[in-house]
């Protein structure tokens, strides 16, 4: 398709250049018939000119009467409208006539004039030239590698076609082990075909490929849930780390989210399984997956009564989030509310919830369930403070050019509270 569209371009690009040439080859035969017929009226009238005059001459020196002048000049006149005449007649039937000979001379006089075969030279160099440099220096390869990335997102269950995919995409990473994004996908479609290994050797590359953005933390996500197959549905310390390298640059990140999820669901832990739940309902609310995420919390609810504190006890806080007045911010910029311990840097944030400046003004509230690790909860901490961001980066670490807002420190003593942040300081 790119080459059949560029093909097309080149020759629309081609009439521009001939179809005038061709029209301007037509006037300059109408032009140059026109100047003839002019040049021999003006011989025409100039002869006549100098028979009247010699009639004139004649008259006056005696040797024509008055009689005889008058018959020669009306024959003198005479003899210009024959002269004339004809010659009208002509230029009418000639035009038609010379413009068909220009059509048939028009291809000739364009190929044989100098100035006409530049524009032709240039015609045939420029796609020769253009193909040639951008063979050597365009982006064809990425929009090859860009179809590749798209059938394999379309790509869920279909074995064969995750095979092709990463026997084509093996050759993309043979060619450039640094293209993180080949990485990512080949361990996409090792995935689909069951072959985990090869996925975790994937997707552990392409997450060191990548920077810390949500890109990054995405990768890290799925390369915790391959992680933790291949260690037998265990959290181990090296799984941990992932899980805590993807929640540095993204609190939320669903894959993580998912995957704690499923580990305390196993270890009937159904307290930190609700706590995870409710944050993918969060996600998207009003998907299929949130409904039968609901009926698994009330399950987890059912079991849990009678045997633990219900998971909503302890302290929360609403938090009424606004942004500036005057701020023009695209809606799908996200906004990541965090509450931290004030008395401990450096610690994940015990509550945190992220949404997109589309979902603002809003007030949500911030409670044990809200905590991304149930070890660092609201009521580990005695005073907290709560930070909204705006980040156009994607990612839950402030940057430049970022909006941030963060309260006072303050101790929640197991209480409700209610917090009012507004968005309008950008950092420097």
């Amino acid at each position: 398709m790119f080459w059949f569209l560029t093909v097309c371009l080149f020759f629309l690009a081609t009439l521009f250049v001939l179809l005038p040439m061709w029209r301007h080859g037509q006037n300059n035969a109408e032009v140059e018939a026109q100047r003839r017929n002019e040049l021999r009226e003006e011989e025409n009238l100039a002869l006549y000119r100098e028979r009247v005059d010699e009639l004139d001459t004649e008259r006056a020196v005696g040797n024509l009467d008055q009689a005889q002048y008058d018959a020669l000049l009306v024959e003198t006149q005479q003899s210009l409208l024959s002269d004339m005449g004809p010659g009208e007649t002509e230029q009418s039937e000639s035009l038609p006539k010379e413009k068909k000979k220009q059509k048939d001379k028009s291809g000739r006089s364009l190929l044989s004039s100098s100035s006409s075969l530049i524009p032709i030279v240039m015609i045939v160099l420029i796609p020769v030239l253009a193909y040639g440099l951008y063979n050597q220096w365009g982006y064809i390869g990425d929009v090859e590698l860009m179809g590749l990335f798209e059938r394999t997102a379309s790509n869920a269950d279909d074995p064969q076609e995750a095979q092709a995919l990463i026997i084509a995409l093996g050759g993309v990473v043979q060619a450039d082990e640094e293209n993180n994004w080949a990485w990512y996908f080949l361990g996409r479609n090792f995935t689909v075909i069951g072959m985990y290994d090869e996925a975790e050797i994937a997707y552990e590359r392409a997450s060191n490929l990548m920077e810390d953005t949500g890109d990054r933390a995405v990768i890290l996500g799925q390369y915790a849930q391959i992680k933790y197959i291949n260690a037998g549905g265990e959290i181990t310390p090296e799984v941990n780390a992932i899980i805590e390298q993807a929640r540095a640059i993204m609190p939320n990140e669903l894959s993580v989210i998912q995957l704690l999820a499923l580990d305390a669901e196993q270890r009937e832990d159904y307290s930190a399984a609700i706590a995870n739940w409710r944050l993918l309902i969060q996600a998207n609310p009003n998907s299929q997956q949130a409904n039968e995420l609901r009926a698994n919390i009330t399950e987890a609810q059912r079991l849990l009564s009678g045997t633990t504190p219900d998971i909503d006890s302890g302290p929360a806080i609403d938090v009424q989030v606004t942004l500036g007045e005057g701020l023009q911010i695209p809606s799908e910029t996200r906004v990541f509310i965090a509450a931290r311990n004030a008395a401990s840097e450096g610690l994940p944030p015990v509550a945190a919830i992220d949404l997109t400046v589309g979902d603002l003004p809003i007030t949500i509230r911030l409670d044990n369930s809200s905590s991304p690790l149930p070890q660092f909860n609201f009521s580990s901490a005695e005073s907290v403070f709560i930070s909204a961001l705006v980040s156009f980066s994607g990612a839950a670490n402030p940057q430049s050019g970022d909006y941030r807002v963060v309260s006072e420190s303050f101790s929640h003593n197991d209480q409700h509270v209610v917090i009012e942040l507004s968005i309008s300081e950008r950092l420097p």
